[in-house]
């Protein structure tokens, strides 16, 4: 893969469709329902906003397939699509087993399938990356500081109950990204206007 592009410190170029944009279905979710059962139907939907925005019919054939009823293509020319998945099953280490999709395209085991191009399939046949693979090296330094500053109370204090050393350890952290942030500014000044000085 490509270093990123123009951004600094980027890992995946950032073109590729994000994950978090589309919709998708995810299977560990309906097996936790009791969703997955033989001769069962319903209905999945998906919000944007706290509003209804899309959903799909489901038949469950059996332990071995299931079939996904669905409208796509744009406004004005939506149409009806029926797409049947294939399901897979591992064993777990303690008894009873694991149900996969079967990517339609690829054939290789998924826990997601995500709407693109009309149809559901697996990230890597669909071309979709996490938002989190785009980042520049700035942008990962404020994800995991968010992370971190959501387990601490207001203004980095320590909230009731958590033991010291935990908070000292949070802290530390926390500070490791505001001097690691400091000195990506820093490269990348030099990189811009460092070489033009000499």
């Amino acid at each position: 893969m490509g270093t990123g592009g123009m951004r600094f410190g980027a890992g995946r170029p950032g073109y590729r469709a994000k994950a978090e944009q589309l919709l998708r279905v995810d299977i560990r979710l309906w097996r936790r329902g009791g969703y997955l059962r033989a001769g069962r139907s319903f209905s999945w939907s998906w919000t944007c906003d706290g509003e209804p925005s899309d959903s799909i019919g489901v038949f469950v054939h059996g332990p071995d397939s299931l079939a996904l009823q669905y409208m796509a293509g744009r406004e004005g020319e939506r149409r009806d699509v029926s797409q049947t998945i294939r399901l897979t099953h591992t064993a777990c280490s303690y008894g009873n087993t694991r149900p996969w999709f079967v990517c339609p395209l690829c054939h290789g085991r998924a826990g997601l399938l995500f709407m693109r191009w009309g149809r559901f399939a697996c990230r890597t046949c669909q071309k979709v990356a996490y938002s989190s693979q785009s980042e520049d090296a700035l942008d990962r330094t404020w994800r995991r500081q968010h992370r971190i500053e959501a387990r601490l109370g207001k203004n980095w204090r320590r909230p009731k109950g958590m033991r010291q050393r935990t908070y000292d350890r949070l802290f530390a952290r926390l500070i490791d990204c505001e001097e690691r942030r400091e000195e990506t500014i820093a490269v990348m000044a030099f990189r811009m206007f460092g070489s033009s000085k000499l």
